[in-house]
């Protein structure tokens, strides 16, 4: 099948999974290039990695990744703060290394005083006015970063993909000006349908062409060869966590069968382009949805057999830029 019959699938290869209480394990690098090995096994669009206080560099992660795979895409965490230039180049030197399969997920970012000011005011007209104020600089941010890419920094892509998580229409608004690749995260069919006109009304707002960006579901998982055996395992880390498992995204505990029914529906009734999954235990997740969920979706034709692009833009079936 083509690039563009059927859905986009990715992962988030984020710590030790999605899980807060997913066990602790020696993520080394060589153990993440090993997990994006497995994900290109698997045919997916892209992976994401991000980091933090405590993380190895998601961008210099995916860079080794980038030697040991020949056509997944890897997008690395970009906060938008600091030299834009500089950002700029971080992600060019990516797109460099893996021969056009970069991309970045942007992120409005604070600094410490500022997100706990914002926090005492969320929900108030004075939140409103602050996180406006945020998203705008981030806009600009952006602007600013990807006019890079066209001057001083060069990339093979000409415009590496920009993936932004957004829950809400101020950030809708930034992934409809911005964004080729929006993760949503919607707790159903209907909340889906809803974001997907609303996110499609901001990109007409913003003059851009149907099919400029790509809507992806984001999906928490627990996968297991039996829904008693998922919901075993979710029990098991729920008991460890002390608290059942919530998340800003749908979660979804079952079977790869279960699985594909539900992205089936998101795709064929909400309208998603794609998804980008979450699997709850680093590796086991990842393998299951490698080994299980993908020769399910390849049976119904809702998967690709084969990459037939290069590039991150290719498998999105996004134009040139």
């Amino acid at each position: 099948m083509s690039e563009h019959q059927g859905f986009h699938l990715s992962a988030a290869l984020n710590g030790d999974g999605s899980h807060p209480a997913a066990p602790a394990r020696p993520f080394t690098p060589e153990e993440y290039a090993r997990l994006v090995r497995g994900a290109e096994a698997g045919l997916l669009d892209f992976v994401t990695v991000e980091d933090g206080p405590g993380r190895l560099d998601s961008a210099l992660l995916l860079a080794l990744a980038a030697q040991v795979t020949d056509r997944i895409g890897l997008v690395p965490l970009g906060p938008t703060t600091g030299d834009a230039t500089a950002w700029a180049t971080r992600i060019a030197t990516l797109d460099h290394l893996s021969e056009g399969r970069a991309g970045v997920r942007p992120r409005a970012t604070t600094s410490n005083a500022e997100h706990a000011r914002l926090l005492q005011v969320l929900g108030t007209p004075e939140g409103d006015r602050r996180v406006a104020e945020l998203f705008a600089r981030a806009g600009e941010f952006l602007t600013e970063a990807t006019g890079e890419w066209g001057t001083a920094v060069p990339s093979p892509q000409g415009r590496p993909p920009l993936a932004l998580l957004a829950h809400a229409t101020v950030p809708y608004r930034l992934a409809a000006v911005h964004g080729d690749v929006v993760f949503v995260t919607p707790a159903d069919t209907a909340g889906l349908v809803a974001i997907r006109k609303e996110v499609e009304s901001l990109r007409e707002e913003a003059g851009r062409p149907p099919g400029a960006l790509r809507v992806f579901a984001d999906v928490a998982v627990v996968l297991g060869g039996s829904q008693e055996g998922a919901d075993a395992r979710r029990a098991a880390l729920e008991e460890a966590a002390g608290a059942p498992f919530t998340s800003d995204a749908a979660v979804f505990s079952g079977t790869p069968e279960g699985l594909a029914d539900l992205l089936e529906e998101w795709f064929r009734e909400g309208g998603a382009d794609g998804f980008r999954l979450r699997p709850a235990v680093l590796p086991d997740d990842l393998d299951a949805i490698v080994s299980g969920l993908v020769p399910l979706l390849q049976q119904r034709g809702l998967f690709r057999t084969a990459y037939t692009a290069r590039t991150l833009r290719g498998h999105l079936g996004l134009a040139a830029a």
